[in-house]
């Protein structure tokens, strides 16, 4: 048996995680120097008003002995692991869960570095879900693990681009979005990185542009957001009325992205 392993910006519930067999470790975060650990997507209670207070927020990724702990876990259980983090560019996850790895000569370890976070990663652990059950080796499974990512799309916006900057997972922006006529950033996740695509004027215009990305034969849109449920639930109607056949799933992200995108954010995933 094949167990995939995966970090919590993957936001999955614990009922799905559970269900599906999918094992979360957990990214941290700390306020003010109080460390706290992300969890599952319905599990990271109020973040939101430990984060709109002032101080100094900080995430780190999972240490080598968390991935380890779940690799050796699974090896004696007579099974195979395959680990996929979030972008090796937007985190370090991927390099410890490399480094955990190399502590173990089972030769039962793959890894994959997603390039992806979010819904975009929630989409790709389902789309490997399939490949396991349908009976494909390790081997098998991260051959096909490249194409099916390179198919995913991660469309998104912030209404402050503040905590990005300070980030650094992303490049000058010329503009200061949200000070001049309520214009807001477009922006990718793409090979793994934040890239500026465009500009919107006002939430109407954000789903527009974020609905136009959608591509007619798209079988599930996953809209992650945080803060602004109306916004959310409105992009959602608005998918569903244009593409009445596709699966529309609302994922809640947490702190760990909270911290570096903003508490107003709203984003698409999905496979072209």
């Amino acid at each position: 048996m094949i167990t995939i392993v995966t970090d919590s910006s993957s936001y999955f519930k614990k009922k799905e995680a559970l269900d599906l067999g999918i094992r979360v470790v957990p990214i941290n975060y700390s306020v003010n120097g109080q460390s706290y650990s992300e969890t599952y997507s319905d599990m990271n209670g109020d973040f939101e008003s430990l984060l709109r207070g002032k101080g100094e927020f900080t995430t780190s990724h999972p240490n080598v002995s968390a991935f380890l702990s779940c690799f050796d876990e699974e090896i004696r259980k007579g099974n195979e692991a395959l680990c996929i983090t979030i972008s090796s560019r937007l985190s370090g996850a991927y390099s410890t869960a490399f480094a955990a790895a190399g502590q173990s000569d089972s030769g039962r370890i793959g890894l994959f570095d997603s390039q992806l976070t979010a819904g975009g990663l929630y989409i790709l652990i389902k789309e490997t879900k399939k490949l396991i059950d349908s009976g494909l080796s390790l081997h098998e499974v991260l051959k096909e693990l490249p194409a099916i990512r390179d198919k995913i799309c991660i469309a998104f916006s912030v209404d402050d681009m503040a905590p990005l900057r300070k980030s650094g997972r992303i490049g000058f922006v010329r503009m200061s979005f949200g000070t001049l006529l309520n214009t807001k950033p477009i922006l990718l996740c793409k090979d793994g990185a934040v890239v500026s695509d465009s500009i919107a004027r006002g939430n109407a215009e954000v789903i527009k542009k974020l609905v136009a990305k959608i591509g007619a034969r798209t079988p599930e849109v996953v809209i992650s957001y945080i803060g602004d449920n109306r916004l959310a639930t409105n992009l959602y109607s608005v998918i569903k009325n244009a593409y009445p056949g596709v699966t529309v799933t609302l994922q809640k992200i947490g702190p760990v992205l909270g911290i570096h995108l903003g508490l107003k954010v709203i984003a698409i995933s999905f496979a072209e």
